[in-house]
């Protein structure tokens, strides 16, 4: 089988200490007797003709070889913050990564593409592997979980890589299950929306407020998991059968929402999406990492969602039931 993995970081020697365990991944491969290729970023230190048994093949993103400062421990400072010279990069990476992947997928009849960290490499041979139809596997290694999730440029990244890879393997099931799946709420910031029940257990949530229409509805398309922990206020005003929720369900989300009475007229719990006690917060995170753990839970209970709201829900089928209610009283009126 030949086997290329597409690396953003690599010893730049064999003894070379950094990320020695891709050298050691990439010989393990080839001593089971397959033909390994390694893709990374031009590095100036790396002396590629010195690994034995595998091929480890830069490629050049830029202009003097100097400015080539990505991959290799430099992409994310401290493993959390981007400097500022990666937003102009990486463009330059992933078209030139993308294209020197493809043409080695060419040249060497690849057989697997194995990507390591989701972004940017998984998304680059991400869209190889849609061109060529050669399988993608992602391994996660760690950082970029954390910057699908905070990143808006990374999340995007993580998603396309994620719905085009064939397999993700991590050596977190905990890392493998957060990667690109987006949790929000939105609301008016009002007590009875239960945002604080919430942010105690989710601090990290995106709260939506505050959007013009179309604006709401294209960041809807990027949620997976929608929560509306709606509860009684303590002057007794309640959140029920909020239509935001509907909004949600038409964009495909996977809703989480309190039991409450008209949350039971829009939702059959399991099937459309999930009710919760309100104010149990145990309850609630249990619905929303099941959903977090199975993309293919989400996916149905999205699409069960948008269906729901299609046959039920739409503008002209409100004003159907209402005019309905309406011709009751013609008669009156002439």
């Amino acid at each position: 089988m030949n086997i290329v993995i597409f690396s953003q970081t690599f010893p730049l020697y064999p003894t070379d200490g950094t990320a020695h365990f891709m050298y050691d991944f990439a010989r393990g491969l080839s001593e089971t007797g397959h033909t390994v290729f390694v893709l990374v970023p031009f590095h100036p230190d790396l002396k590629s003709n010195l690994f034995e048994g595998i091929h480890v093949v830069p490629f050049r993103y830029i202009t003097p070889d100097s400015l080539h400062l990505l991959g290799y421990g430099r992409t994310v400072a401290n493993d959390q913050k981007i400097p500022w010279f990666v937003y102009l990069l990486t463009p330059l990476y992933l078209l030139c990564g993308a294209i020197a992947l493809l043409r080695l997928v060419h040249e060497e009849r690849i057989d697997i593409i194995n990507a390591h960290w989701i972004v940017p490499n998984g998304f680059c041979a991400a869209i190889v592997s849609r061109i060529t139809g050669i399988p993608l596997v992602i391994t996660l290694p760690g950082t970029d979980v954390y910057l699908a999730q905070t990143n808006p440029l990374a999340r995007f990244m993580s998603r396309v890589a994620i719905t085009w890879a064939r397999e993700i393997v991590s050596n977190s099931p905990q890392r493998k299950k957060h990667v690109g799946v987006v949790i929000a709420t939105a609301g008016r910031m009002v007590a009875k929306k239960g945002f604080e029940i919430l942010h105690s257990i989710y601090p990290e949530i995106e709260i939506i407020t505050n959007l013009p229409i179309d604006k709401f509805r294209r960041k809807l398309l990027t949620v997976d998991i929608f929560v509306a922990p709606s509860i009684r206020d303590k002057n007794g005003n309640l959140d029920d059968a909020s239509l935001v929720v509907l909004e949600a369900m038409a964009a495909g989300c996977a809703v989480v929402v309190s039991d409450l009475p008209g949350y039971r007229m829009m939702i059959k719990n399991g099937k459309n999406g999930i009710l919760f006690p309100p104010h149990d917060t145990k309850a609630m995170a249990r619905a929303i990492e099941c959903l977090r753990a199975s993309g293919t839970l989400r996916q149905k209970m999205g699409t069960n969602a948008r269906k729901t709201v299609a046959s039920k829900y739409t503008h002209l089928k409100i004003a159907a039931a209402y005019l309905k209610i309406f011709k009751t009283y013609e008669i009156y009126t002439h």
